[in-house]
């Protein structure tokens, strides 16, 4: 009872009702994006959790490919009882309605909200052998050398892609924009010097950053990160856009007719292990914020941030190559 009463929101009124059924069945976690990045080692660490308390096995599935829209239409179409999940982040659920002129799937009608489990802060990092160690030596570097510079973000019109090009924007930097299929390779980007700078998570960066192969510069948020709190938000050094407040999260959907009493025991069972004192923590200080919302919570937050985020994409005329 004390594990679940740390949570910000309350989760003791769910484990005052009956569980609903679950199909007999293997629980299988899509990932859109491949092994290796953010969102993988939070489904990892939530599966396994999920499986005990279920009773049952959760087999983590990557499937990435056309910026998580791959996975995410296999588990639209998928059975509706609560047996596959999707657990993914905002781009494929949002960014792709702008992105893609025909998606197999549409994010708003073909999905029931489960929770977001955590927020995951953008991180603007250099490699360690730019003559850049803070934004402002950053755009005295490109006036110097214009359109020597490139950035690496985790897929085209990602969150990532949109920080990364508004700020190129600002600097009158001309940096060419390096795509990924994930955080992954973003960080091995960095780390093998073959981009100028990148953005990822501040859980994909973090240890990276403090062994001292990557440059923190900037974060996006209202907040600086609790993970790494001497790198200041773009806020802090007078960028004002609005779209650098930002975040990603990382949440759990499931295919738009599974029955609402599955949703809220899948909703229980994974709010509870993220409250949990054995989790909690390890989210945490990988630079992940709890978010930990109810089915509600999610819809809500979802439709409030849908409008800004496409129409950013839709301004910058960015479509998916």
């Amino acid at each position: 009872m004390a594990a679940c009463c740390l949570a910000a929101l309350p989760l003791c009124a769910f484990a005052q009702t009956a569980p609903s059924p679950l199909p007999a069945k293997p629980v299988r976690l899509v990932v859109p994006y491949p092994a290796g990045g953010a969102t993988d080692f939070v489904a990892r660490l939530v599966g396994e959790r999920l499986a005990k308390r279920l009773g049952q096995p959760v087999v983590v599935d990557n499937k990435p490919g056309a910026a998580g829209a791959l996975g995410a239409a296999e588990v639209a179409r998928a059975p509706a009882d609560g047996s596959v999940l999707l657990l993914t982040i905002t781009d494929s659920q949002i960014n792709n309605t702008a992105l893609f002129k025909a998606l197999p799937y549409d994010p708003q009608k073909d999905f029931a909200f489960v929770t977001q489990i955590v927020r995951s802060p953008a991180l603007i990092s250099a490699n360690a052998d730019l003559p850049a160690k803070s934004i402002d030596e950053l755009r005295r570097l490109a006036a110097r050398q214009p359109a020597s510079l490139s950035y690496a973000s985790w897929g085209v019109g990602g969150l990532g892609h949109l920080a990364g090009e508004s700020l190129n924007r600002e600097l009158k930097a001309g940096m060419v924009h390096v795509p990924q299929k994930g955080e992954g390779p973003v960080v091995t980007d960095l780390l093998s010097k073959t981009v100028s700078i990148g953005l990822s998570s501040v859980a994909s960066a973090k240890q990276h950053v403090q062994a001292g192969k990557l440059v923190p510069l900037a974060v996006l948020g209202r907040e600086r990160s609790t993970a790494l709190p001497q790198v200041p938000t773009l806020r802090e050094l007078g960028f004002t856009d609005p779209f650098y407040d930002t975040n990603v999260w990382l949440g759990v959907l499931a295919p738009a007719r599974t029955p609402p009493a599955v949703v809220q025991r899948l909703a229980a069972e994974i709010r509870a292990i993220v409250a949990a004192e054995d989790v909690r923590p390890v989210l945490v200080e990988r630079g992940f914020e709890i978010m930990n919302t109810t089915p509600e919570q999610f819809a809500g937050g979802y439709r409030a941030e849908f409008e800004v985020i496409t129409q950013r994409i839709r301004a910058f005329g960015i479509e998916a190559q």
